[in-house]
């Protein structure tokens, strides 16, 4: 895959610091640029190729979430700032993750994670193809063709406009929405636990502080899905 192009935009300078030497331990990632505010990076978004914003949110002049609201065609970005409260609106942008300061590494490294599926199933995009049958979804990827059944799936990442499937042996990338998706699938079988995230039902094991054990796996659980996922619990009791 290409080099990934990207710059960081934060007006905190520690925070600055962290995330270029975060960014440094990915061969892939090409910075181009750091920014403390963002007026300074317009040239270079005007000018060059910038595929990946690292962005802080609550800063002067004018916030991330607006600036990006004011590109035409922006590029990808990866949120970084203090105030959870911007978070359902980064979404509706071109976000692919949120993350709150202080920056922890792990956190930063599953947002990279999640930048590169991206960018790597766009370059790949004109040889995927899926299609939904009744117990399975077939996903053509180049000359491979994988038959899934429905019931392996433990449950479904949204990745902007494609979601990533998870089994317990595999993962795939698909060309569709995480809603769109869902909408094909049985509707008994699976329930939305957050805005990136859904479960198939019966792989649900416990629900504990604000996250969903399924199996080998965790995830967050959204506020506003905890009644829905409670409800089911009780039910497989």
């Amino acid at each position: 895959m290409k080099p990934i192009n990207c710059i960081i935009i934060d007006d905190e300078e520690l925070d600055l610091f962290v995330i270029e030497e975060y960014v440094s331990d990915y061969n892939y990632l090409n910075l181009l640029g750091s920014y403390r505010n963002v007026l300074e990076s317009i040239e270079l978004l005007k000018t060059k190729d910038i595929d990946l914003l690292f962005m802080d949110i609550d800063m002067p002049v004018i916030n991330g979430v607006d600036f990006l609201k004011k590109i035409e065609n922006p590029p990808y970005c990866i949120f970084i700032t203090s105030h959870v409260e911007y978070a359902l609106e980064a979404f509706d942008l071109h976000a692919i993750d949120y993350l709150l300061k202080p920056i922890k590494k792990v956190r930063f490294d599953i947002a990279v994670k999640r930048a590169y599926e991206l960018f790597s199933i766009q370059e790949k995009a004109l040889s995927y193809e899926l299609i939904f049958e009744k117990e399975t979804i077939i996903i053509k990827e180049g000359n491979s063709i994988n038959k899934v059944l429905i019931n392996d799936i433990v449950y479904l990442e949204a990745l902007t406009n494609y979601t990533k499937v998870v089994t317990n042996t595999r993962r795939y990338i698909t060309l569709q929405n995480l809603k769109n998706f869902l909408n094909e699938l049985p509707q008994e079988k699976f329930v939305r636990i957050h805005r990136s995230y859904a479960v198939a039902k019966n792989k649900i094991k416990k629900l504990q502080q604000g996250e969903i054990f399924l199996e080998d796996f965790k995830l967050p659980l959204g506020k506003t899905y905890r009644k829905d996922v409670s409800r089911i619990l009780s039910e497989n009791i």
